[in-house]
This record gives structure tokens, sequence and C-alpha cells, in this order.
């Protein structure tokens, strides 16, 4: 069975119907998995376009309704201890964000758990850093890169 992480970026791409979006459908259609931090980080980025006027208030409370029901679909991985220390672990080797780095170390956390069943897990970014350093944790055709915008 294929286990899908799909980080904050590739989850507000699908919100925002952003661009080529089909590797984030496409990894919703498994069994979909995010850290807890997308549920501030996609909201989050939405009242973002809202209080920049890049979207009017009607806008802001579609795309929230409608990443509270993208978001729905997603089962939610709590920050454990074991997922922090893999971060700091992560960020020790690799250049990369502090979110990054939690977004990464709670996909190698479930991963090892995966494994355990038999299950392999597919890391889902529109994040170019992040999806460089997601391939180098579990390999270049483990990772869905969502292109970025024409």
């Amino acid at each position: 069975m294929i286990v899908s992480y799909l980080d904050s970026s590739a989850l507000l791409r699908l919100c925002l119907a952003e661009g080529e979006v089909g590797p984030v459908e496409k990894a919703l259609a498994n069994v979909p998995v995010s850290s807890a931090l997308a549920l501030v980080e996609v909201p989050t980025a939405i009242s973002a376009r809202f209080h920049r006027g890049d979207i009017d208030p009607q806008a802001r409370d579609d795309l929230l309704l409608l990443g509270e029901h993208i978001l729905g679909r997603v089962n939610i991985l709590q920050a454990t201890a074991e997922v922090l220390a893999e971060a700091v672990r992560v960020a020790a080797a690799h250049r990369v964000r502090a979110l990054d780095a939690v977004h990464l170390g709670t996909a190698a956390v479930a991963a090892r758990q995966q494994a355990r069943w038999g299950n392999q897990l597919r890391f889902c970014t529109a994040d170019r850093r992040q999806a460089s350093v997601a391939a180098q944790l579990f390999g270049a055709g483990n990772v869905d890169f969502v292109e970025p915008l024409s």
C-alpha cells in the first residue's frame, strides 16, 4: 500500500487550484497523511492572501472552507517527541527551514512506521528545496514535486 505524505505547500496548491495539481490529487487518492502543522499553515496562507489584498472576504471564506474540507480528507500526524527529534536530525544534515524540517521529520517517522507493515511512503510537495531534501531521504522516485506556476 502507498501512503502519501502531503506537505502544506501541496495542500495549498490544491485549495487554490494553482498550477498542476494532478500529483496532489493522486496523493489524496492513496492514504494521505500530513503533519498537524498543515492545520495551521494552510488557513494561515489563505488568510495572508486576504490581508495582502490578493483575495476578497468571500473568496477567503470560500477558500478556508475548501481548505478545511481538503484537510478533513488527510490523516493528521501529531508532532510527537520522536517527530521533533527527527526534525532536528533532518535540519542538522540538510539546509532546511524549521517548518520544513518538521514536515520532513514527520514523514520520516511515518515512513519507518509504514515500512513495518510493508507499506511505502511517497512525499508530495510544491516546495523545490523541500523536494530536494525529501529525494535524499526517501529516494527521488518517491517524491512527487508539484511544478511551479508558469
